[in-house]
Parts: C-alpha cells; sequence; structure tokens
C-alpha cells in the first residue's frame, strides 16, 4: 500500500481543495470512477481516479474536520502509471494550494 500526505495550509478554503483536486487530475487525464465519503472519515470526500483503460486506482481523500487531503493506493490496485503521477500531482496540487 502506498500513502502520501499533502501539505495543506490553515488558511485555505475547503471548496478550493475540492476544484484544485478535480481540475489537476483532470488536467493529467485522470477520470474520476467514484465520489463519495469514507465512514471512518465522516464528512470526507473520497475519489477514485483511473487512468483510460490502464489498470490501477488512485484513492484520494479530502478530510475537512481533520484538515488531511492524502492518496492511497490500495494492495492490488497499484500500476506504472501512479508511479510517476503521484509526486506530479502532489506537487501541482500544493502548488495551487499554497
Amino acid at each position: 500500500m502506498i500513502e502520501v500526505e499533502l501539505q495543506i495550509p490553515d488558511s485555505v478554503e475547503p471548496e478550493a481543495v475540492l476544484r484544485i483536486v478535480e481540475q489537476v487530475c483532470a488536467s493529467n487525464v485522470l477520470t474520476c470512477s467514484l465520489r463519495g465519503t469514507l465512514v471512518s472519515y465522516p464528512g470526507s470526500i473520497h475519489w477514485h481516479f483511473k487512468r483510460d483503460q490502464q489498470r490501477g486506482t488512485l484513492e484520494i481523500t479530502w478530510w475537512e474536520s481533520g484538515h488531511r487531503l492524502w492518496f492511497k493506493v490500495a494492495r492490488g490496485r497499484t500500476s506504472e502509471w501512479m508511479l510517476t503521477s503521484i509526486p506530479q500531482l502532489k506537487e501541482q496540487i500544493e502548488k495551487l494550494i499554497h
């Protein structure tokens, strides 16, 4: 399993985080296959992103009340495209949020 935390300033509006995550993923040719919430993080926004027909699912979760944004790749859902995409996505999101 891979888990990567993103740095989110306290001053950022929660709606901006949602908009930036979706904008950056779309600009990197990722398709949202699920948008919901995680029971273990009430009020969270949880996405599943995929790239074309390639294997793998990148999970991204924004938990406003815990002021946390992170990427997760579950065991068995990894793929080559994620190894290069995760650092790029992290950098792009953090740059736009700061």
